[in-house]
């Protein structure tokens, strides 16, 4: 900006006007708010380490959008709602114990897009350890979820999350330890899931969950469901031939660098899963690359698509290492006990596009076996101590 000797004063106050606008544009600065089991009270403004919160509810009530919540070590016997972009630290890992919850921790809604929740344990919750719920761009790290889906015989009543189910185990996909339901462009990162009733669960009930990424994450010891699920509930993803991308559906996620291992072998739950319950159904262009899967009751990594009006294609498995997983189960054959490294099949419409590339299975009868899905070719994986390399009808 020029200033000019004849006009002093007028640029003096038009660059004081300036200023001052500069300053109310300015939004306001994100807080730290503080949580400690041990001294705190709800009644405190909670911005100070020495007078904190009580419970993490009461920091998360206090809090504006894109503040920050840092949470003692301790133990805190709630369902921590989350509706707006916070920023959830644990220090110490301390505890969410959920006993009678629906949820550990659940995020909700677009206004919750953005928040991130890292360092602690969620426990012992209904459903599940930690839900992101019809929002986006979230970071879900370095917790640790065990011990959930701890409902007895049936969901809540009111908990539309539940249905539709696979007529699996009860809560069934209304549960798992982790949870994206209709989430897109968020990340799951170096997670330890373990002792629920399944692992980490993708859904897509009231739209399309995509373009997650779900890494570097512990999956083990769920042993009555599956490890990772990619199950669309969606009725209406495909319909008369033509995918509805803003309707429903999986797609464009990456699973990629987890371990999934000691998963249902009490259930004949595979180590990773793509599959739906219902017509109009579509999980597709979606990559599994990386991962270790092994010890798992039912096969490494398993598609299948059970009913007309389903859409599975474009699916990529590379790279993953498969070792001593469980039976067939859930396939034409399932009579057949033998164990396999991967499962590709389709009970109605053949899968026309698929990649099973560079992955080393061993330990294993099956290494591929695949029902009306593409030729996979044995010289693009690798193969050892398995009895029948590749299996296709």
């Amino acid at each position: 900006m020029k200033f000019h000797a004849l006009s002093g004063k007028v640029t003096l106050a038009a660059a004081t006007f300036l200023a001052s606008s500069a300053v109310a544009a300015t939004p306001a600065m994100a807080k730290t708010l503080y949580v400690s089991a041990s001294h705190g009270s709800d009644t405190n403004s909670c911005t100070s380490k020495r007078k904190p919160c009580a419970t993490i509810s009461g920091a998360v009530s206090k809090a504006g959008r894109r503040d920050q919540i840092r949470v003692a070590s301790g133990t805190y016997a709630e369902q921590v709602t989350v509706n707006k972009d916070l920023k959830l630290v644990g220090v110490g890992h301390p505890v969410i114990d959920a006993t009678s919850h629906i949820n550990g921790i659940l995020i909700q809604g677009a206004g919750a897009a953005g928040t991130s929740v890292s360092g602690f344990t969620a426990e012992n919750a209904l459903n599940e350890g930690i839900l992101a719920q019809r929002t986006s761009r979230v970071k879900i790290f370095d917790n640790l979820v065990e011990d959930n889906d701890q409902g007895s015989s049936a969901p809540p009543a009111g908990d539309a999350e539940c249905a539709p189910t696979d007529g699996g185990n009860v809560p069934g996909d209304c549960g798992e330890g982790l949870h994206l339901f209709t989430v897109a462009n968020s990340k799951v990162t170096g997670n330890t899931v373990k002792d629920n009733s399944g692992g980490i669960l993708l859904t897509d009930e009231l739209g399309p969950t995509h373009g997650n990424v779900i890494s570097h994450n512990r999956v083990r010891d769920n042993v009555t469901d599956c490890g990772i699920t990619i199950a669309s509930h969606s009725t209406t993803a495909y319909v008369n031939g033509k995918l509805q991308r803003h309707k429903g559906g999986i797609y464009n996620n990456v699973i990629s660098h987890n371990l999934s291992a000691g998963n249902g072998t009490a259930g004949a739950g595979a180590g990773i899963l793509m599959a739906s319950p219902t017509p109009g159904g579509a999980v597709y262009d979606n990559t599994v690359t990386r991962n270790t899967v092994t010890g798992n009751g039912q096969g490494g990594f398993v598609l299948h698509s059970r009913l007309a009006g389903q859409f599975f294609n474009g699916n990529k498995v590379i790279a993953n290492r498969f070792s001593n997983n469980g039976a067939l189960g859930d396939t034409p054959t399932s009579g057949d006990s033998q164990k396999t490294g991967i499962i590709v099949w389709s009970a109605v419409t053949k899968i026309k596009k698929l990649t099973v590339s560079g992955n080393r299975i061993s330990d294993e009868y099956y290494g591929i076996w695949t029902d009306n899905a593409p030729k996979i070719k044995k010289s693009r994986n690798k193969f050892r101590d398995v009895t029948v390399d590749i299996f296709q009808s």
